[in-house]
This record gives structure tokens, C-alpha cells and sequence, in this order.
């Protein structure tokens, strides 16, 4: 009688074990949605409630533009530059930026009376920050300001780009501003958070007056990763080397955002 007692124990400790294995298999698996293994799979409906304002900020006439910049560690491989040499992504980035901050000062010059708003964000996957961070806040162009919030561009970490979406569209929200323009450039696909496929489509479905204008421009990487935010309304752009980022970039601003009413 012992004995058959011991031999049931022991099938019920390999019954347990089996389960156990089991559950842990199932908590190991890859997420659905390219979060981290240890984050909870997000519903859409999580990032519809991520869209909504926080505050309702007073609608103005006036132009708001939201450069985001993407900083993982791929963005310090190497292209080719305008000269042809090999540099560093973020190099290139960073000059492009510069470049778009001089453009919108300059429209800002040209029309006083029309408010302007730019802000430039980075984004990145990086232990105990926001995977995005304004270096930036949105307000009129500062081209001084810009060239030594850029020169700290420093490229490390995974590529959150539906979260980096979601940053840069709130704080186009904040200025109540009638014409809100979101510009994204990235050298690689979503790793972290949400996708931005399901953040566009969720964008669609926002009030016409908290839509933003979306646009995304792979940067060495091609466009058609991005098929996604297209089909959801997105203007997607490809560049190669810096060349081809500068001129996608300077027909972005002169024939979609800063234009004439």
C-alpha cells in the first residue's frame, strides 16, 4: 500500500512539472505585436485612448511640424554623403535637420503674422528613458537653439516607432494649430511598442481636426517595410545616402508643408 502511495506521488510531481513547463513555454513565447517578450500584447483599443489629448488646447490658424528622429544603434552605420564619402546615418540626419530648422525659420520670417510652430524629437529603446524625448519643444524655429540640441544626437537602442508617433502627435495637438504636419525618418523597422501601421490607422480615425499629415521617409531601408502607414493615409518616401535625403526632405517642406494657403 506504501509503495502504490509513493508511485501516485510521484506521477502527480511529473503531472505538475509537465504543466508548469507548459505555462512557462506559452510566457516565453514571441509577442504578437513587437513589444519586449516581458510587456503585456496591447489591444488597438489601448492605442486609440493613447491618441486622445490630454487638455483641449485653443484651435488657431497656423502651421505645427513634428521632426522626429530616429536614434537607435543602426543609425551609426555608414551611407554615403553628399560628397560621396561614407558617414554616419545620424551625421547625415543631424545636417538634414539643421537644414529643415533653417527652412522653417525662414518661412516664419517671411510671414509674421502667420504663427509657426517646430519641434524635433529622437526616438529609441533605451533603459530608463522615454522611448521618445523632445530635444526640441515644440515652438517658433531657432536655428542657434537647433544646431546645439542636434549636435547631442547620439544613436543606441531598439526602434519604437509607433510610440514615437504617438509623442509627436500629442504635442501637435498641444499647439492647436490648424496645420499639423508629422515627419518621421527611420533606418529600420518597428522593434518596440507598437506598430506604426496600427498608430496610423488609429490616427485615421481621430477627429479631422487632430489629424496630423504623416509622413515617413526610410532612410536606407526600403519603403516598402512601411506599406502599412501608407494604406492607413501616410506619405511614404524612400532615401538611400544623403543626397537622396536631403532633396526627399526639401520636397516634403516646399510642396506639402510650408506652402501658401
Amino acid at each position: 500500500m506504501r509503495y502504490r502511495r509513493r508511485h501516485n506521488h510521484v506521477w502527480v510531481v511529473i503531472a505538475l512539472l509537465i504543466f508548469v513547463g507548459s505555462r512557462c513555454r506559452d510566457n516565453n513565447s514571441p509577442p504578437r505585436t513587437g513589444r519586449t517578450a516581458d510587456a503585456p500584447v496591447p489591444d488597438l483599443g489601448e492605442i486609440d485612448k493613447a491618441l486622445v489629448p490630454e487638455r483641449e488646447a485653443q484651435a488657431r490658424e497656423g502651421v505645427a511640424a513634428a521632426i522626429v528622429i530616429d536614434v537607435s544603434g543602426s543609425m551609426d552605420d555608414r551611407v554615403s554623403d553628399a560628397e560621396g564619402r561614407r558617414a554616419r546615418k545620424i551625421d547625415v540626419a543631424r545636417r538634414a535637420a539643421r537644414d529643415l530648422v533653417a527652412q522653417f525659420a525662414t518661412y516664419a520670417s517671411a510671414h509674421p503674422a502667420e504663427p509657426v510652430n517646430l519641434g524635433i524629437f529622437e526616438f529609441s529603446r533605451r533603459d530608463g528613458q522615454a522611448d521618445c524625448r523632445p530635444i526640441i519643444p515644440m515652438g517658433p524655429p531657432d536655428p542657434s537653439q537647433a544646431d546645439a540640441a542636434l549636435a547631442r544626437l547620439d544613436p543606441e537602442g531598439g526602434t519604437p516607432i509607433g510610440q514615437a508617433m504617438i509623442t509627436a502627435k500629442l504635442a501637435l495637438d498641444a499647439t492647436g494649430l490648424s496645420r499639423r504636419h508629422l515627419l518621421l525618418v527611420t533606418d529600420g523597422e518597428n522593434t518596440d511598442g507598437y506598430r506604426p501601421a496600427d498608430v496610423a490607422t488609429a490616427i485615421a480615425k481621430r477627429p479631422d481636426a487632430e489629424k496630423p499629415s504623416i509622413y515617413f521617409v526610410a532612410f536606407n531601408i526600403e519603403a516598402r517595410r512601411f506599406n502599412g502607414v501608407r494604406d492607413a493615409g501616410g506619405i511614404v518616401l524612400s532615401a538611400a545616402n544623403a543626397k537622396e535625403l536631403n532633396e526627399t526632405l526639401d520636397s516634403l517642406i516646399s510642396g506639402k508643408i510650408l506652402v501658401e494657403k
